[in-house]
């Protein structure tokens, strides 16, 4: 674990950030999925998900927003919050997704995914989310662990394709 020298800032992402987002987005998903899944779909998986055009258009789309935790100029965890994407259960409310969250590993163990989530529902509400909802493996027990502390329920289950394997996502969801 990387101690903190410094507070952390959280802000949005800017189109300037697209190639440090990128880079990290592909190091974090590794860390965390690379020794449960095959190396060609995980490489399938950050092909078509982590590329550096998708970023950048994503980082320009309207109902997309990145948040970036910075320590020192250095981009060390992130979070993609989705306007009017809605899951099964939920066509009825005013949602917003968390569609990825995640703090690089050697910063663990520093409430920094805390304060992102954090961070995210506070901007869901301000965008006029009823309700925050996201989509966790089943198989990652350490991340159901922490959305539950977080206040998140389970409310379903979908399909996540990882390249050519299909997963089971459990998704939960959380009133703000």
């Amino acid at each position: 674990m990387k101690p903190l020298t410094t507070e952390v800032n959280i802000r949005l992402a800017q189109r300037s950030d697209a190639q440090a987002l990128c880079a990290l987005m592909k190091q974090t998903f590794m860390d965390t999925y690379a020794s449960f899944n095959t190396p060609e779909n995980m490489q399938l998986h950050i092909a078509s998900h982590f590329a550096l055009a998708q970023i950048q258009t994503e980082l320009q789309e309207e109902d997309v927003q990145y948040l970036v935790i910075e320590h020192w100029a250095e981009l060390i965890g992130f979070a993609k919050l989705v306007q009017n994407h809605s899951a099964k259960g939920l066509e009825d409310k005013i949602t917003v997704e968390v569609a990825r969250i995640y703090v690089a590993k050697a910063y663990h163990g520093q409430r920094l995914g805390a304060q992102l989530m954090q961070d995210c529902l506070n901007r869901a509400k301000g965008l006029g989310a009823e309700t925050v909802w996201l989509g966790v493996w089943e198989h990652n027990p350490k991340a159901i662990r922490f959305y539950e502390k977080m206040g998140f329920q389970r409310f379903g289950e979908h399909v996540f394709m990882l390249g050519t394997e299909v997963q089971n996502d459990f998704l939960l969801k959380k009133e703000v």
